[in-house]
C-alpha cells in the first residue's frame, strides 16, 4: 500500500459517506444477529447446539469478509484519486519540459543568425540598423509566440537590441551573462529574478553565445537571450488540466520543492516550500489536510530541464466526494465475466466467498427449520426467519458495494483512458506547432533569400546552402531531412546526404510545395497531407513548407520543406501518453487517427497498423475539437475501456484558420 493509502485508510473509513453507510449498516446487522441468536439460545433449548454453532461460525465468516470488503473499498477510492492526480501532475511537468526542449534548439539556431551577426559586427546600433534588427526580432516572435522578450547583448553586458519596448534595459550585470560566456558552445537555462526583465518577478531565460562564424573556435561577439512566457504557458496548462478538478491546486516545484507556478497562488503562493516527503502523501498546510501527488519529468530526448516537478493537491475534505458517484458515459458496462479481470484476486475471492457464505447460511436455516419442526421448537422459527433476513440483507449490501466498487474501478479506467488520449493529442498539437514555426523562420534565412533568385546564385552558394541546412537539422532532430526548392519546385539543396538524389528533381504536388509557392506573406505555411511521400522513403508523414521571398519585391522565389520524422515521433508521443496500469498483464495501446478513421500512428501492441482505418464506429471519432469522451466498447471482438480526444490546437496553431487538420487520439485498456 502506498504511503498515502497507509495514512488515509483509517481516516477515510470514517469520512467517506458511502463506505461509512455500508460499515454502519453492517455493524448494526451484526449486532442484531448477535442478539437474535442469543435469544434463540436462551429460549430454544430443544434445538441442536450444532445449528447455533454453525450460525455463529457463519456470522464470524461474514464479519471477516465485511472487514476485508470495507478495507478494499477504501483502498480503491484512494487508488482512484491517487491515479487521477498522479496523471495530472505527470502531464503538467511533461508538457512543460517538452515545450522547453524546443527552446534549447531555438536559442542555438537564432544565435547563428547572419543578420544578428552582421548587426553586432557593423558596430552601429542606432537609427536604421537598430530598426531593422528590432523588426527582425518582432518577426521571430510573431512566429515563435512563446517569447515575450529577446535580447542581444555584447560581451560586456551592454544591450544592443531587444524586443520589448516596455522593458527599460541598457546594461545587464546578471550572472547568467558570465555563465553563458564561460561555456560558449552550449546554451544556458536560467530561472529566477533577472536584470534582463527587471519588472518581472521571475524569468525563464535561454541564453547562448553569438559567434562571428559557425566555426566552434570562432570568437564570441555577443550573447543572445530568449525570454520564455513562463507564467502564460503555465496558466494555459493549469486551465487545461484542472477543468474538472475545481478544488485542486496544481503547481510546479523547483528542485528544492519551492513553488514556482501555482493555479491557486492565494493558497500556495510563489516561493512557498511544500513539505512533500513522498510521490503520494497526506500533506498538512495552513492547518488543512490535502491529498498530494508529485511527479518528476520523464524527460524528452535526454532533456530534463532544471530538476522541476509537478504537484497537485486536493483538500481531503473534498478529495473523495464524487468517487462514489461516477457516471459511466453511454450507460454501458462490461458483463460480469469480462469485468472481473478489472478486479484484484482479493476482490474476486471476496465475491466467491460471500456467495458461498450466503449459500451456507441458507442451508443452515433450512436445517434449523427441519430440526425445529422435529423438536416442536416453534419458538425458534422467528429466530431462523430473522437470521435469514439479516443474512439476505448482508448479502445485498455486499452485492451493492461490489457493484459500486466495479463502477469505481471502471470509472477510474475510463478517466485514465480519456486523460491519456487528451495528453497524446495535446502533445501532437504542441509538437507540430513548433514545426509550423520552424519552416517559416528558416525561410527568412538571408542566404536563402539571396541565393534562390537565380540558378547561378544557387550553384555559387551550393555548399553553404547545404551546410546551413545540415546545421539546422543537427539542432532539430525531429526531422529526417530539410530541403530547398526553387520557384519551379525543383530541389536545389538538402540537409541529409542520404537524400542527395533529390537535388535536381521536381517535387510532387502532394509535398505541399505548390501551395507554399502561392503564399502571400511570411506568416503563412502549407502542410502536406499524411500520405506516403518520396522525401520520407515512400512512407507517410507531414512535410511543412514555407515560401522564400525575394527581398526586393516579395515574390516567391522558392521554398523550404521540412520532413517530420513521424514514425518514431508520433509513436513516442503515444507511448508517453499511455495509461499507467499496475497490473503488468494488462497492456494498453493507442492510435492517432484522422476523423475519417485513417490511422496515422499506433503503439507497439496495437492490433492495427498505420494507413488502415480504425475498426470503431466512425461516429465515435466525430468529436468537437477539444472534447474528450470515454466508453466501454467492443473492438475486434474484445471488450475495452476506450478514451477518445479530439485535437484543439495550441496557441495560434490550428486555432486561427491558419491550418485545419482534425486529429483524434484513441486509447484502449482491455476489460
Amino acid at each position: 500500500m502506498t504511503s498515502i493509502a497507509t495514512k488515509l485508510n483509517s481516516r477515510l473509513h470514517e469520512s467517506l459517506p458511502s463506505i461509512k453507510a455500508y460499515d454502519h449498516r453492517l455493524h448494526t446487522l451484526n449486532a442484531w444477529w448477535e442478539k437474535i441468536t442469543l435469544i434463540g439460545k436462551i429460549n430454544s433449548q430443544n434445538v441442536a447446539a450444532s445449528i447455533l454453532e454453525e450460525m455463529h461460525h457463519t456470522k464470524n465468516t461474514f464479519s471477516e469478509l465485511q472487514s476485508r470488503l470495507i478495507s478494499i473499498l477504501v483502498s480503491e477510492q484512494i487508488e482512484k484519486r491517487t491515479a487521477e492526480n498522479e496523471k495530472i501532475a505527470s502531464v503538467a511537468i511533461d508538457l512543460l519540459i517538452r515545450n522547453l526542449f524546443e527552446r534549447t534548439a531555438d536559442v542555438g539556431f537564432l544565435s547563428t543568425d547572419d543578420d544578428i551577426r552582421k548587426f553586432i559586427l557593423q558596430n552601429n546600433y542606432q537609427n536604421e540598423h537598430l530598426g531593422n534588427m528590432e523588426e527582425r526580432l518582432r518577426e521571430y516572435a510573431a512566429k515563435y509566440s512563446v517569447y515575450n522578450e529577446i535580447v542581444i547583448l555584447d560581451t560586456k553586458g551592454k544591450v544592443l537590441a531587444h524586443l520589448d519596448e516596455t522593458n527599460d534595459i541598457g546594461v545587464c550585470s546578471d550572472a547568467l551573462i558570465a555563465k553563458t560566456l564561460k561555456d560558449p558552445n552550449n546554451y544556458v537555462e536560467t530561472f529566477g529574478p533577472s536584470d534582463i526583465q527587471k519588472n518581472t518577478p521571475h524569468s525563464l531565460i535561454y541564453s547562448q553565445c553569438i559567434k562571428e562564424t559557425d566555426d566552434v573556435r570562432s570568437p564570441v561577439i555577443g550573447v543572445l537571450c530568449l525570454c520564455f512566457k513562463f507564467d502564460d504557458e503555465m496558466d494555459g496548462i493549469f486551465k487545461q488540466l484542472l477543468a474538472s478538478e475545481h478544488d485542486s491546486t496544481l503547481m510546479i516545484l523547483d528542485n528544492k520543492n519551492n513553488v514556482i507556478a501555482s493555479s491557486s497562488p492565494s493558497i500556495f503562493s510563489i516561493g512557498t516550500k511544500v513539505p512533500m516527503e513522498h510521490a503520494s502523501d497526506l500533506l498538512r498546510f495552513k492547518n488543512k489536510d490535502y491529498v498530494g501527488n508529485k511527479a518528476i519529468t520523464s524527460g524528452y530526448q535526454g532533456f530534463s530541464g532544471l530538476g522541476w516537478s509537478g504537484l497537485i493537491v486536493t483538500p481531503l475534505s473534498t478529495a473523495f466526494e464524487n468517487n462514489s458517484q461516477d457516471v459511466i458515459e453511454h450507460e454501458t458496462s462490461p458483463s460480469t465475466s469480462t469485468s472481473n479481470v478489472l478486479f484484484s484476486d482479493e476482490i474476486q475471492d471476496i465475491l466467491k466467498l460471500s456467495k458461498r457464505v450466503e449459500g451456507d447460511l441458507a442451508l443452515i436455516v433450512l436445517n434449523g427449520i427441519i430440526a425445529s419442526a422435529r423438536q416442536n421448537a416453534v419458538e425458534f422459527m422467528p429466530v431462523l426467519s430473522e437470521v435469514r433476513n439479516i443474512g439476505t440483507e448482508i448479502a445485498s449490501i455486499f452485492s451493492i458495494s461490489i457493484d459500486n466498487l466495479q463502477s469505481t474501478v471502471i470509472a477510474s479506467r475510463m478517466n485514465n483512458t480519456k486523460s491519456s488520449a487528451m495528453l497524446a493529442v495535446d502533445l501532437m498539437d504542441r509538437n507540430l506547432y513548433e514545426r509550423a514555426n520552424d519552416c517559416r523562420w528558416w525561410a527568412l534565412t538571408n542566404l536563402f533569400q539571396t541565393a534562390l533568385v537565380s540558378a547561378a546564385e544557387v550553384n555559387k552558394n551550393q555548399a553553404q546552402l547545404t551546410s546551413i541546412l545540415k546545421n539546422i537539422n543537427d539542432l532539430y532532430t525531429v526531422y529526417t531531412n530539410l530541403y530547398l526548392y526553387d520557384a519551379s519546385g525543383t530541389v536545389v539543396a538538402v540537409s541529409n546526404s542520404d537524400y542527395h538524389y533529390l537535388v535536381g528533381t521536381e517535387l510532387a504536388a502532394n509535398s505541399g510545395c505548390v501551395d507554399a509557392l502561392k503564399l502571400k506573406d511570411t506568416q503563412h505555411y502549407s502542410v502536406s497531407d499524411f500520405v506516403p511521400i518520396e522525401q520520407y522513403s515512400n512512407r507517410p508523414t507531414y512535410i511543412y513548407n514555407a515560401a522564400i521571398k525575394d527581398k526586393t519585391n516579395n515574390k516567391a522565389i522558392g521554398g523550404i520543406g521540412i520532413v517530420f520524422d513521424s514514425e518514431p515521433e508520433f509513436k513516442a508521443m503515444l507511448d508517453d501518453s499511455m495509461p499507467h496500469i499496475e497490473d503488468k498483464s494488462v497492456v494498453p495501446f493507442g492510435y492517432f487517427c484522422q476523423k475519417d478513421g485513417l490511422i496515422i500512428s499506433a503503439t507497439e501492441h496495437a492490433p492495427q497498423n498505420v494507413c488502415e482505418n480504425i475498426a470503431v464506429n466512425e461516429n465515435e471519432l466525430m468529436l468537437e475539437n477539444g472534447r474528450q469522451t470515454s466508453s466501454i466498447m467492443q473492438y475486434q471482438g474484445k471488450c475495452y475501456v476506450v478514451g477518445i480526444a479530439a485535437s484543439n490546437g495550441y496557441r495560434e496553431y490550428k486555432t486561427t484558420n491558419d491550418y485545419q487538420n482534425d486529429i483524434v487520439a484513441v486509447t484502449f485498456i482491455p476489460c
